[in-house]
Order: structure tokens, then C-alpha cells, then sequence
């Protein structure tokens, strides 16, 4: 007679790691996908791709801008080279991609160099430091108090530890198995788990979910305003001037630590490559965050100007 082989019970710390590494990878690719569509960039030519463009800035935190005479002006990633000048950037970059490798001198100002010798840095900010460092920083705490939750929840579900002899583990992992899925009815065989050896003691776990997903929230809108997008939880009307100047003035300049060294890059190019008017190339920020910023501050202004002639209208009516 044929032997049944048993299966052995879910293996829920192997379950527990696999969820942690899915909640973290669906966090960081929330924020990736964020950082990667900031910017637009506007007139770069069709041999270039704005989207790897990013992606270098992001991964690497530079990247290159040249004319190569197979394949036109491209984009690629870079490495440092050549020595370090005064101003603490390389003489050369190794500009490199997938079946590419060039070395170029870098650009700073036009000396008459054939447009095929020099190469634009284009930096993710002026420390040329990736953004993923830190992405990776806010998605990892965003998973750990996901899974927190994750775990007190199940814990509020299921708030007793159950107790039994060696013999009935497996019998008794399998039980819980049906009622972690829903099983609407349990059956066991009465020979096989004995009454007396099973004993249930309560956890009494606290509901913390309210108090985690406040946290929660906070880590995103740092992520937010790490980015420079606009991200007050509160009401305009509750905030003081005061508090909605600090906040703007904070995104503004995250925002444009962004956007400047991209501008900067855009601007070299334009130099080396001679265009102009329509055809020079250029960037902005998408969605309209840097306008939201400013729609803030007009806000604040408006509401500092009339406070104003409100105390110039009490001082009148006093005199």
C-alpha cells in the first residue's frame, strides 16, 4: 500500500520575510515612480531619452550629456575621470551605457572644442548624491510600521496563544491554518487531540493601527517634502502665517536643489551646442509643483497685506 507523504505545515516565517521584502519593494517603487516623473524635459533631442536620464540621476546621481558622431547627441551614465580641478570636479568623464564607453573632457566654458571632445555633467543635485539613498531610507520605514500593523491586526484577531504537547503541534498548525483562511467549520478527530493537553492563554495585544498609520503618514509627507511636492495634512485655515512660509520655504528649496543643477546642465548644453530660441533645450518640473509653492506664497501674501490695512484702519479710527 501506497504511503500518504504528509505536508508539512505553512512556513510562516519564511511567509513573513517574503511579505516584508514584497511591502518594501512595493513602497520604494511607489517613490521611484514619484521621482522619476518630476521633470520634463523639453527639446531634448530624439536620440536622447528623458526616461534613462533620470534613471541615471536617480541610481547614480549624475550623468552625461554629448555628441557622438555613430549615434548623435545621447545621454548616458558617468563616471569620474581624469583628475579633480579646482573647483572639485573631474576633468574628464568616463561616459558609459550598454555596448558604449567613451571618455570626454568636461565642459565648463566654451574654448572652440569640436563638439565631439567635451561632454555636459548633469547632476541629480550639487553633492551629485542618488536619490535612491534616501528613497530607499523612507520606504524601509514605511514597511516596517506597514508589517507593524500588519501583525498587530492579526494579533487583535487572533489574541490567544495556544498550548499543547509535542505530539499535537502539527494537528494543531493545521487547524489554525483553516481558521486563518476563513474556514467556516473546523473538524478534528476527537482520538487524535485530547482536550485536556490543549490550553489557550490571551495575549491581550493593543490596538495600535490608529497610532501607526499617523506615523505612516508622516514618513510620506517627509518623503514629500524631502522631494519639494506639497504635502500640508491640515487645513489652510488652521495653519498660521507663520507655519505656511516656514513650509513653503523648505519644499521651495528641496524643490530647487532638484531643478537648478538640471537647469544649469540644460544651459552648458545649450553654450557648447550653439542652440538657441526654440530649439535650446530646457527643463521644468511637471505637475506644476513649483506653482503650487508659489500659489502658497501669494496666499500668504494676500493674507499679510490685508492684515496690514486692517491695523492701519484701526490706527485711523483711534486717531
Amino acid at each position: 500500500m501506497r504511503k500518504i507523504r504528509k505536508v508539512p505545515p505553512k512556513d510562516a516565517f519564511r511567509d513573513a520575510i517574503l511579505m516584508n521584502d514584497r511591502t518594501y519593494l512595493d513602497y520604494l517603487e511607489r517613490m521611484k515612480k514619484i521621482c522619476l516623473s518630476m521633470f520634463e524635459w523639453i527639446n531634448l533631442p530624439d536620440s536622447c531619452n528623458a526616461r534613462f536620464l533620470e534613471m541615471c540621476l536617480f541610481y547614480n546621481g549624475q550623468a552625461a550629456l554629448l555628441y557622438d558622431d555613430d549615434y548623435g547627441y545621447i545621454n548616458t551614465m558617468a563616471a569620474d575621470g581624469g583628475y579633480i580641478n579646482i573647483y572639485g570636479l573631474p576633468t574628464e568623464l568616463n561616459c558609459y551605457s550598454y555596448r558604449f564607453n567613451k571618455r570626454r573632457s568636461l565642459y565648463t566654458v566654451d574654448m572652440g572644442e569640436e563638439k565631439d571632445k567635451e561632454c555636459i555633467l548633469v547632476m541629480n543635485n550639487y553633492e551629485r548624491v542618488p536619490t535612491t539613498s534616501t528613497i530607499s531610507l523612507f520606504a524601509y520605514r514605511l514597511a516596517e510600521a506597514q508589517r507593524t500593523a500588519d501583525v498587530n491586526i492579526k494579533a487583535n484577531r487572533t489574541p490567544i496563544l495556544l498550548t499543547t504537547d509535542q505530539k499535537q503541534i502539527f494537528t494543531l498548525k493545521k487547524m489554525y491554518e483553516e481558521y486563518d483562511g476563513n474556514t467556516p467549520a473546523i473538524f478534528a478527530d476527537k482520538n487524535l487531540l485530547s482536550p485536556d493537553a490543549l490550553k489557550a492563554i490571551k495575549t491581550e495585544a493593543p490596538f495600535l493601527v490608529n497610532d501607526i498609520y499617523e506615523y505612516k503618514r508622516e514618513i510620506w509627507n517627509e518623503m514629500l517634502t524631502f522631494l519639494g511636492i506639497q504635502n500640508l495634512s491640515e487645513k489652510r485655515e488652521r495653519l498660521i502665517t507663520g507655519e505656511v512660509d516656514s513650509n513653503n520655504e523648505l519644499l521651495n528649496l528641496n524643490l530647487q536643489s532638484l531643478l537648478v543643477p538640471r537647469k544649469e546642465a540644460c544651459r552648458q548644453f545649450n553654450e557648447k551646442f550653439g542652440l538657441m530660441g526654440d530649439k535650446a533645450i530646457d527643463v521644468k518640473v511637471r505637475s506644476d509643483l513649483y506653482n503650487i509653492v508659489k500659489q502658497y506664497e501669494s496666499i500668504t501674501s494676500d493674507y499679510n497685506v490685508a492684515l496690514k490695512d486692517q491695523q492701519k484702519l484701526g490706527e485711523i479710527e483711534d486717531e
